[in-house]
């Protein structure tokens, strides 16, 4: 391929059904594809071992 050749694709909306499962998953409140994860981002960002009185710390 020559330099600065890019391929373009044209991407299909999503299906009508898709579109209405991703709002209401959004509307309960569950991770969505492409899109963070608040409840993974607040596990993956806490301390790895547990502190405080019951663990000695």
């Amino acid at each position: 391929m020559p330099p600065g050749y890019e391929e373009s694709v044209h991407r299909p909306a999503d299906p009508p059904i898709y579109r209405a499962m991703m709002a209401r998953w959004a509307d309960d409140g569950r991770t969505l594809p492409g899109r963070r994860d608040p409840e993974w981002s607040r596990l993956a960002s806490s301390p790895v071992w547990p502190t405080g009185p019951l663990f000695g710390g």
